[in-house]
């Protein structure tokens, strides 16, 4: 009828303006962590240019694209080896807790954003013995629990809330990653049980001897690196 909106055409302009949302918000989220991203290599090859021999606990191959830091890197994951890794790389499929490795067996031990996933307090102190072990140099990236932006959930102080609060009704209503991926209890269980955030506290207590660099969006302390 002429003038009126078939429920067709409702669904379709409410996905639209949905999609619309999810690409505005993955936009921002893409241009803010590429800044965070790029500053943070700079840094890094500044810092440790001399390291020749690098093993990635937690990492991939892609990590490493245009680094020109290392002329060789070991990657350790809980996954199975990736196709096609190129020569530069060696893939070792393991338990960043417990590499295995020998002492001081690499010129840098590195981690971006994965002691945060290896479990409880004792877990990511086993993680962090691991890297001051088989590594003569140290780098540890990992957010700030204190931040009030959950980076995995994109939510406000969601992380902040008692764990029985903090469940499916917060993950699918109160975060951009419930808005986009709409998932079910299970799967909000999964990702929040996945993840343990440290403070500046924990990583000064596990990484003794080390120092602690802090990234700042907004004057406030976005995560942390913790370096020797």
């Amino acid at each position: 009828m002429g003038g009126m909106s078939t429920s067709s055409e409702l669904h379709y302009s409410r996905a639209s303006k949905n999609l619309n949302l999810h690409q505005f918000v993955h936009n921002i989220y893409r241009n803010c962590g590429g800044y965070f991203r790029r500053n943070r290599h700079r840094w890094l090859i500044s810092e440790f240019r001399d390291c020749r021999t690098v093993v990635d606990l937690g990492g991939t191959a892609e990590m490493w694209d245009g680094m020109n830091l290392a002329e060789h890197v070991t990657l350790l994951n809980v996954g199975e080896a990736p196709k096609n890794l190129r020569p530069a790389f060696t893939y070792i499929q393991g338990d960043g807790r417990n590499t295995q490795l020998p002492d001081r067996a690499f010129d840098l031990a590195f981690s971006n954003s994965a002691i945060e996933h290896v479990g409880s307090l004792d877990d990511q102190r086993r993680f962090a013995r691991e890297m001051l072990r088989v590594g003569r140099r140290v780098y540890c990236q990992t957010p700030n629990k204190w931040f009030p932006v959950e980076p995995h959930l994109l939510g406000l102080c969601v992380h902040w809330l008692p764990r029985k609060w903090f469940g499916h009704f917060v993950d699918r209503y109160l975060t951009l990653h419930g808005w986009r991926y709409k998932p079910d209890a299970a799967a909000s269980a999964t990702l929040i049980d996945s993840i343990r955030l440290l403070t500046r506290a924990e990583l000064v207590q596990l990484f003794p001897g080390c120092k602690v660099r802090a990234e700042r969006f907004l004057g406030l302390p976005k995560s942390f690196v913790v370096w020797k």
